[in-house]
């Protein structure tokens, strides 16, 4: 009797029952920790906790079967041998582009994430979703073997987008307004988190009046819409690229004017579009996972705090992106009535990066894996609660893991101010600097440098403390 190829064995196999008894074991302290965390949040009622794991997983049927049907990607056409065979090689490292890995597949991350939060469950009580849901795809989603990389990104990266929109839609929404206004605010809100915007549809919640979540007000606000032109050159080959930008700014909390109540109740985001010159360049973004005050208020401020960071960068001379966890010292110093200045310093673990590099790459991936660790200083100058000069230095080394074998290092600086004209009008430039080291074990080293200067029209929109004590 010919023997049966090993990917052809049914997935009713001991092998299955172990693999899934090891993921649930893997996943068991995660959930403990996060049903003792979750007592922490001001929450919805009520908790829909199987409903968030049937979207989840219904999330995936629905993607694969519009890729199999609508699409005709065979990639997409799973059998229960492509099932039993992924689950028998177990995970790899794959060579699609940096787009698709670094923010296609923490955007899809975002999606299981904020199934949780869309149906009553916490921060904490949503995190297994974002891994439920990624395990899940990689396995049964595709036919090609799991890809370590995208379960790392689609993971961390998801759990980091889907609080930020999870918070920023909820800042959007105004459950006590009525009529056109608040449909349109409801729409608006779909288009940053569609998950939710669809849970609130069904549920006839787009008309309902009621009270806002703790969400829609922390307590100061900064939305900055800029327009303008973004210059980037490669100062190695002197290829310069010019095209037109359009840059978004919010600041979500203060951490100096409300205490710590949950993670990412103060966060930072910036995302920036060059039509022309690339479409998405950059998506950055950092909350605070705890903060520990260190001193007992007054003009002067220090506090310990602890970020999640998500970044994507790419730009048309170099690709950067990193999932890392931020700790350092945050300050506020008092100079006037109206202006504060603040610094921060700050030390990262990587992990999870990407770099492209002129060795990098594996198979056909022109870019880096591995993880990493780094440092940053900042110094904001603010008028009247907004960054008005904003000076950041920072340094990352990333220890490729798949790819060529390579030490990376690379520096940012940047220096951005911001003139207000009126109560919301006002002008930035921005001038930005990046230099990138690669020492390969088997290849010449390779230093690279890039700048880049923006310069754009913004419209501001803040609400929060002007004068501080």
């Amino acid at each position: 009797m010919p023997t049966i190829p090993r990917w052809r064995r049914p997935i009713a196999s001991p092998h299955l029952i172990r693999q899934t008894a090891r993921i649930a074991v893997a996943l068991l302290p995660l959930l403990t920790a996060s049903r003792a965390l979750a007592g922490q949040e001001a929450r919805c009622a009520p908790r829909r906790s199987e409903l968030a794991v049937e979207e989840t997983l219904g999330l995936n049927l629905l993607v694969n079967r519009i890729d199999a049907w609508v699409f005709d990607q065979a990639w997409a056409r799973v059998s229960f041998e492509d099932w039993s065979r992924n689950l028998d090689l177990g995970w790899e490292w794959d060579e699609n582009a940096f787009g698709t890995n670094m923010f296609a597949h923490p955007f899809h991350g975002a999606t299981y994430f904020n199934a949780g939060r869309s149906n009553c469950l916490s921060y904490w009580e949503s995190i297994p979703l974002a891994f439920l849901g990624s395990w899940t795809w990689e396995f049964f989603g595709e036919t090609y073997r799991p890809s370590l990389n995208d379960f790392f990104m689609t993971s961390f990266g998801g759990i980091a987008l889907g609080e930020i929109t999870h918070r920023v839609a909820a800042t959007i929404r105004d459950e006590q307004a009525t009529g056109s206004g608040r449909i349109l605010r409801e729409l608006a809100a779909t288009l940053v988190d569609p998950v939710a915007g669809v849970n609130r549809l069904i549920r006839g919640e787009w008309n309902r009046v009621g009270d806002n979540p703790a969400e829609h007000d922390p307590g100061a606000f900064l939305f900055r819409l800029g327009v303008g032109v973004r210059g980037i050159q490669d100062d190695t080959t002197r290829v310069q690229t010019w095209s037109p930008m359009i840059q978004l700014d919010v600041r979500y909390g203060d951490p100096f004017t409300r205490d710590y109540r949950a993670p990412f109740d103060v966060f930072w985001l910036r995302a920036q579009v060059a039509p022309g010159g690339g479409g998405l360049n950059l998506i950055e973004g950092s909350g605070r996972l705890y903060q520990r005050a260190l001193d007992h208020g007054g003009g002067t401020r220090h506090a310990l705090m602890l970020n999640h960071r998500y970044e994507y960068l790419h730009k048309p001379v170099y690709q950067y992106g990193a999932q890392s966890v931020e700790m350092g010292l945050l300050s506020r110093w008092r100079l006037s009535e109206r202006s504060r200045l603040r610094t921060r310093l700050s030390g990262d673990l990587i992990v999870m990066g990407a770099i492209d590099a002129p060795v990098a790459g594996f198979g056909e991936r022109t870019y880096d894996f591995g993880p990493g660790a780094g440092a940053t200083l900042e110094l904001v100058l603010e008028r009247n609660g907004r960054p008005a000069v904003t000076l950041n230095n920072r340094v990352e080394y990333l220890h490729t893991v798949s790819g060529a074998p390579a030490n990376h290092i690379v520096a940012f600086s940047s220096l951005e101010g911001h003139v207000t004209l009126g109560r919301s009008l006002g002008v930035g430039v921005e001038f930005t600097g990046a230099t990138r080291e690669s020492r390969y074990l088997d290849a010449p080293a390779a230093v690279n440098s890039f700048g880049e200067a923006r310069l754009f029209l913004s419209l501001t929109s803040f609400s929060g403390p002007r004068t501080l004590p």
